[in-house]
């Protein structure tokens, strides 16, 4: 509807959720969209949260000009397993995806 005030992140993801499904399953991630986070921040946002905020940053493993980030053995949280964060940029918000075992990258964190 024209003029909805937008209330959710995935309200500002214009693509599907199939082709989100998609863009992961190229990155080499099989996943469904109840695994996916949606969210506003910018890569930049993340970038700094890692190096400020969270328990232990992990590394970059790639960053491109196109908002691909993925971090590796990152642990936000203490107490939390180490997991990668893969996050997209889709137009006006952001996919997030937490990966507790990048060798079958299947198993998924269900908090960042």
């Amino acid at each position: 509807m024209p003029g909805k005030p937008k209330t959710a992140a995935r309200d500002y993801v214009i693509f599907p959720d199939s082709y989100i499904v998609d863009h992961f399953a190229r990155l080499g991630y099989a996943v469904d969209c109840d695994q996916l986070a949606f969210t506003l921040e910018t890569v930049d946002d993340f970038i700094e949260a890692r190096d400020q905020r969270w328990h232990r940053p992990g590394h970059i493993a790639r960053r491109d000009h196109s908002g691909l980030l993925v971090i590796e053995d990152a642990q936000p949280q203490a107490l939390q397993p180490t997991r990668d964060i893969v996050v997209v940029s889709l137009g006006d918000a952001r996919v997030v995806m937490g990966v507790l075992d990048r060798a079958g990258r299947n198993r998924f964190a269900h908090t960042m």
